[in-house]
């Protein structure tokens, strides 16, 4: 490094030192003479001559110089701690030995570098004792909140080591049930079954997966932590429920509503990634919202909304509850509250999210085995037909529920805040409500009057009540601050959760997980031919987990084929009537995913040069949604709007609802392989960015193309083809997971892949034994995806049949055994330091029982010394 370099280095290092100095908490004194005998010496420095500054001899010096100083700020910045300022004081007295030292060397840097400064001056010894007088006064003053703070982290110190030996026993409890498990499933069939089922109703996730950071939150029956999953490295916030025990008729109930709960994939309704289901350990883990609940926001008043803000909540919180009213089986949320809407910042807006559908129930089946008395947190948002002996929860219920949210978004109040428990029940049953103050608008008074209307009847449904919010905000013509599209307030029904079939369920898939090599066989299992048992050259998949189904594009038999979970036959649900192009006819379909906001299948139909939409519930007849189009893959992202890609146009477009042309999203320059071109694109996969992810398969890669974007990122392979862990060989289907992570059927290569985000290789996840109709082969793979448990399927082409790789759990176990023990060993070996560390102390005459009148007679021998 140039002396110029170096010297640049120095005077930024001496400025850090400065501005540390302002703030420390002890030995003020001799802290800021340091930094000013370092100025001294820089000063020096500053005037030397370029031709000084090229001396080979200066170099070195300089170099030693910029080290000193550095050890010079690290050491001084030990007194800005305001959590360990004071342990230093009480182990090392005022450094005394330390500083001296320090002086030592900055006298001998100066000397080497020949600044011909007074150094005798600069590093007046009388100064230095003066400098530790000072600072010794300061800490005898400080002696009653030294004492006081040495005996405060003593007593965190032991909490910490008493919290980390009860996080060892759980993380042991929780292996040795995970390790109960598996030993059940091999020797006792029945228990194997009932364990098989509850395994597949939603992600289990042990215990000792999870760290529990900080308690931020606590309901009638659990306390919520933010914390983090672990294999994920993933932020969550954890519901511990407070139960130390359920039966099987329970737990049956728990399992079934933690199922429908997981299934659940909507812009506005809180996610839930899975349960841990252990004796003494039952909690949710869900996503985190980093802003909390409306009803803390308001109460804590950490955020000043806007009435645009608050049309934009009100807005996406009855989406929520709207979507959960208008599906296939309509879900009651039963508790919706100001404490379960929640909020996280995104970007200069606010998403929201309704959390614990569901819960309610689960809640009403645990309270009866709960110590816990419940306690009357949702009675403010209780309609008056529930305090009735025969009242039932219903879609109008939920609406009394918003219209009291909307009165305390509309006035920051806190609902019944002065009015007797007893009496809110009362109050309400005889029709009596909240004062609307006069500064809120009329149309918002009105619309919350009519939510919560005495009658159920009377009160409007979820999407009246969007049309009346989108009423009210065109009439005020509120301007102020633009929208996102989580803060629209368009007009709709329900917008779609549905993303590509796979992206709602990826977030389950973590780096570590292994897969069992060998597949079995779910549909086509008889081999070629156009019998319900049969399939001819599959292509394309769609995993439907709500309907425990599988949707086929059974390519040569030009046909659509439903397979549910388990069954010998399919069912052809499109395409009956043979090959053709007819609107009651296929020829060679490529894809085909579940639309489910009209509750119907979409198709490419790839020689017929069209994309088509069946109808689930009417499939004679299918529709034309797009025409002369040499389609092959698609998908639709979480606004409902349409991608699909054009094998011969090399180009993926995007249609929004209406419209005729579509937009390019990717490609649309020619064929080609440079970064704003595809040849031949098949698959495709869109994540929550609504980034593209196109299978460009006589290029021999995977593209990603950002929105907006001119140019594409390769994301797997790019170089000529081959086998190596570095190339692809024609890839089809793709799936990308929450991490970025891409998986890829590599068709040539007979193999499955996986190229983490920013990787230069793959890794093969299952197959790669070359061409092969056994179980741990595959002829040519095409499509791919994964159910809600992390399970892979795979559509072999060549084959005509669909395996699927379940996860290994047994390997997984091994492993997480490796890890346990890994864990387990670090918090020994930190108890184990933590238990010296206290020994240490104890000899120092501050033991756990030390009250602040010792240890002010210990720091008053100590300041006598």
């Amino acid at each position: 490094m140039d002396p110029v370099t170096i010297l640049k280095n120095v005077c930024q290092t001496a400025l850090t030192i400065r501005e540390i100095v302002k703030d420390v908490k002890a030995n003020q004194q001799q802290c800021k003479r340091l930094s000013q005998r370092i100025d001294a010496i820089n000063s020096a420095l500053k005037a030397m001559t370029d031709k000084d500054l090229q001396r080979n001899e200066l170099q070195k010096s300089l170099n030693n110089y910029w080290r000193c100083i550095e050890y010079c700020c690290g050491f001084v910045t030990q007194f800005r701690d305001e959590k360990s300022w004071f342990s230093k004081i009480f182990d090392k007295q005022n450094d005394k030995e330390k500083f001296q030292e320090f002086n030592r060397r900055l006298t001998e840097c100066a000397t080497d570098l020949n600044l011909g400064i007074n150094l005798k001056q600069i590093f007046d010894r009388k100064l230095d004792m003066s400098d530790q007088a000072t600072d010794l006064d300061v800490i005898k003053s400080k002696r009653d909140e030294v004492a006081k703070l040495m005996t405060q982290k003593q007593h965190e110190e032991l909490r910490f080591m008493e919290r980390m030996e009860q996080n060892t026993n759980q993380l042991h409890n929780s292996f040795k049930h995970t390790l109960e498990q598996c030993i059940l499933k091999r020797s006792e069939p029945l228990k194997a079954q009932t364990i098989a089922e509850e395994e597949h109703a939603f992600l289990h996730i042990p215990y000792y997966d999870l760290v529990l950071e900080k308690r931020i939150g606590q309901g009638e029956f659990a306390d919520v932590y933010r914390g983090k999953w672990l294999p994920h490295d993933h932020k969550v916030a954890i519901k511990v429920f407070r139960i130390q025990y359920i039966d099987a008729t329970v737990k049956r109930g728990i399992v079934n509503e933690i199922s429908i709960m997981q299934r659940i994939h909507y812009d506005h309704v809180l996610n839930i990634y899975g349960a841990c289901m252990e004796p003494d350990k039952y909690a949710l883990i869900v996503e985190y919202m980093s802003l909390g609940s409306l009803y803390d926001i308001l109460r804590r008043q950490v955020k000043q909304f806007s009435w645009s803000d608050r049309y934009s909540i009100a807005t996406q919180m009855v989406k929520g509850v709207n979507y959960l009213h208008n599906l296939p089986k309509p879900i009651i949320h039963r508790d919706i509250k100001s404490l379960n809407i929640l909020i996280t910042e995104q970007g200069k807006d606010f998403l929201v999210k309704v959390a614990d559908f569901g819960l309610a129930k689960i809640c009403h089946e645990t309270s009866r085995q709960s110590s816990y008395a419940p306690l009357v947190g949702a009675l403010p948002w209780k309609a008056p037909e529930l305090f009735t002996i025969h009242g039932n929860h219903t879609k109008a219920s939920d609406v009394y529920a918003m219209g009291v949210v909307l009165w305390e978004l509309a006035t920051g109040c806190e609902p019944y805040a002065n009015t007797d428990v007893s009496m809110i029940s009362v109050c309400v049953s005889q029709g009596q409500r909240m004062n609307i103050p006069s500064n809120v608008p009329s149309s918002v008074a009105e619309l919350i009057s009519k939510a919560w209307a005495h009658e159920p009847q009377k009160r409007p449904t979820c999407q009246e009540l969007l049309n009346s919010i989108k009423g009210i905000v065109l009439e005020l013509d509120i301007n102020n601050k633009p929208t996102t599209d989580a803060a629209c307030v368009e007009l709709e029904i329900i917008t779609s959760p549905h993303t590509t079939g796979q992206s709602s369920l990826v977030n389950h898939i973590n780096i570590n997980i292994k897969w069992k090599q060998h597949g079995v066989t779910i549909a086509g299992e008889n081999g070629y031919g156009n019998q319900l048992s049969q399939l001819s050259r599959p292509q394309g998949i769609y995993v439907d987990d709500d309907h425990q189904t599988i949707y086929i594009a059974d390519f040569g038999n030009d046909r659509i084929v439903e397979w549910k979970y388990g069954a010998k036959n399919g069912q052809v649900v499109v395409g009956r009537n043979g090959k053709g192009n007819r609107s009651d006819q296929l020829h060679w379909p490529t894809d085909v995913i579940v639309e489910k906001i009209n509750d119907s299948l979409i198709i490419c139909d790839y020689k017929n040069r069209r994309v088509v939409r069946w109808s689930r519930q009417n499939g004679d007849n299918g529709e034309t949604i797009i025409s002369d189009i040499d389609c092959y893959g698609l998908t639709i992202d979480k606004n409902s709007d349409l991608y699909v890609s054009d094998y011969v146009k090399n180009e993926v477009r995007r249609w929004k609802q209406g419209e005729k042309e579509g937009t390019i999203v990717a490609g649309g320059n020619g064929k080609g392989k440079h970064l704003n071109q595809l040849h031949c694109p098949t698959h495709i996969f869109v994540d929550k960015d609504h980034s593209t992810y196109v299978s460009d398969s006589f290029n021999n890669r995977v593209m990603k193309w950002m929105k907006g974007a001119k140019e594409g990122i390769v994301v797997a392979s790019g170089k000529d083809e081959g086998n190596s862990l570095t190339q692809l060989s024609y890839p089809w289907g793709v799936v990308v997971d929450h991490l970025g992570n891409v998986y890829v059927a590599d068709s040539n290569n007979h193999r499955i892949m996986r190229w983490c985000e920013g990787s230069c290789e793959g890794s093969i996840v299952v197959g790669g034994n070359e061409e092969g109709e056994q179980p741990n082969q595959f002829n040519y793979p095409r499509g791919l995806s994964f159910d809600v448990q992390g399970n892979l399927y795979v559509v072999d082409y060549w084959n005509h049949r669909i395996q699927k790789f379940d996860i290994d759990s047994e390997l997984n176990l091994y492993e997480d055994l490796g890890k346990l023990a890994s864990h387990m060993n670090d918090y020994d070996m930190s108890i184990q330091r933590r238990q010296k560390s206290l020994v240490v102390k104890e000899q120092n005459q501050l033991t756990t029982n030390s009250n602040i009148g010792e240890a002010k007679n210990l720091m008053g021998k100590f300041i006598k010394r």
